[in-house]
């Protein structure tokens, strides 16, 4: 294997780890905005209330822990690159899962994959796009 094509294939791995780090962050922050969200509700309420709120804390919880996540990928390991493309990029991806969500509301699984999928990488697009 040349010298060249070990580079890219480590550019490659690297880029895999922190998509993954920055999912496993934000699941974390959207675990932590659906409890919120549903017990915004209060008491023994366990209505489709409680599970609308709570899928949005989810909407809200994991792009924000994959700011958190990105934010501390660039002052903890000193990664360079561009702070506020990367949060522009989970915004993006997170206002992506919305626009489709209409045309992939029969396959909740493909939803929920795109969601958690294009917000971590376009943050990290973003992030490394003004290197």
């Amino acid at each position: 294997m040349s010298q060249q094509s070990s580079f890219v294939a480590g550019r490659i791995f690297k880029f895999l780890l922190m998509t993954i780090g920055l999912g496993i962050i934000g699941i974390v922050f959207g675990l932590v905005g659906a409890l919120i969200g549903g017990k915004v509700l209060g008491g023994d309420s366990f209505g489709f209330g409680a599970l609308g709120l709570a899928l949005g804390g989810i909407l809200v919880g994991y792009p924000t822990g994959i700011i958190v996540g990105i934010i501390s990928i660039r002052k903890i390991l000193h990664q360079q690159g561009s702070l506020l493309l990367g949060i522009l990029g989970s915004i993006f991806g997170a206002v992506i899962t919305v626009v489709v969500a209409e045309p992939l509301n029969s396959n909740t699984n493909l939803l929920f994959g795109v969601f958690f999928l294009s917000v971590p990488v376009f943050c990290l697009v973003g992030f490394f796009l003004k290197r």
